[in-house]
């Protein structure tokens, strides 16, 4: 006698079905791209906040074993390289002056970990989402201030300084500075902030830049320097009081950068400035 063989009623799909599925799933994705790239934008902002951090600790512990002092920040006068924040805290973030060490990755924000510039650039700034550098080679009978090599996304406000007193600090008063930890409102006090280079000289009648990504020079408007959408409107900043958060880019404009910076000048509000005294791309972020 013959086994009856079972019949198969299963079916396949139809291409109809195919579509349905492979349309719900493009509305799911479309729908989870977004979300997933905010996730991973805040991720980007944390990890740099406590790269931001970490360099705020180091000045603090530079301080406690020099009085109270900051740096000097003067290196092309001093002729030391040490008396420069990219050479002179790096014994506080645990390493020797050395490019190739790991310990690197502290000066790249996460959302500006790669530059686009040729190797041994000549002290070449980054964009937004790129770091300034790779330094060429340095002189070392000329004090500078950089390995080979070296590369990141962050700037110091060159206020917080102790320079010498004879020194002409790079043609700025010196009695601007914020010589010591001792600040009163250490809070408004940045010191360091995610930037398009190794630092700038901010002072309240700097103009905004007029396109993103656009800037004079450290020292001729040097707020441009640090007015760039990195973070969801703005970037991340340490202060005096070493607190960390993020800053809008108009808010940079009321900062205390140095003790006679005005913070009431005319691109804040108090001092009367509107929407549309801002350059076109600046126009819909917040006013402060």
């Amino acid at each position: 006698m013959s086994i009856p063989q079972k019949i198969n009623n299963r079916k396949a799909f139809t291409l109809v079905e195919l579509l349905v599925v492979i349309a719900i799933i493009a509305l799911l994705m479309s729908i989870l791209m977004p979300a997933l790239g905010r996730a991973r934008k805040q991720a980007q902002m944390v990890i740099c906040q406590s790269q931001l951090n970490s360099w705020g600790l180091a000045l603090q512990l530079f301080a406690h074993d020099n009085d109270g002092y900051f740096l000097k920040s003067v290196c092309f006068e001093t002729q030391n390289p040490a008396d420069w924040w990219m050479v002179g805290l790096l014994p506080y973030i645990g390493e020797e002056y050395d490019s190739r060490s790991k310990m690197r990755k502290l000066f790249l924000c996460a959302s500006a970990a790669k530059s686009k510039n040729p190797p041994n650039s000549t002290r070449a700034p980054g964009t937004t989402f790129s770091a300034w550098g790779p330094f060429g080679p340095g002189n070392a009978d000329i004090g500078e201030w950089w390995d080979e090599g070296s590369m990141g996304s962050y700037g110091i406000n060159d206020w917080v300084a102790n320079p010498p007193p004879d020194s002409g600090f790079w043609g700025f008063p010196a009695k601007y500075c914020w010589r010591s930890t001792s600040i009163k409102g250490a809070a408004r006090v940045p010191v360091f902030l995610d930037c398009l280079y190794v630092s700038a000289y901010s002072l309240h009648f700097d103009e905004p830049p007029p396109f993103p990504d656009q800037y004079d020079s450290w020292a001729s408007n040097g707020l441009q320097m640090f007015a760039i959408d990195r973070h969801n409107g703005g970037i991340d900043a340490v202060f005096a009081d070493w607190s960390v958060r993020k800053v809008g880019i108009k808010e940079l404009w009321t900062l205390k950068w140095h003790n006679q910076f005005d913070t009431s000048n005319a691109w804040t509000t108090v001092g009367g400035a509107v929407a549309s005294d801002w350059p076109e791309w600046m126009r819909g972020y917040p006013d402060y």
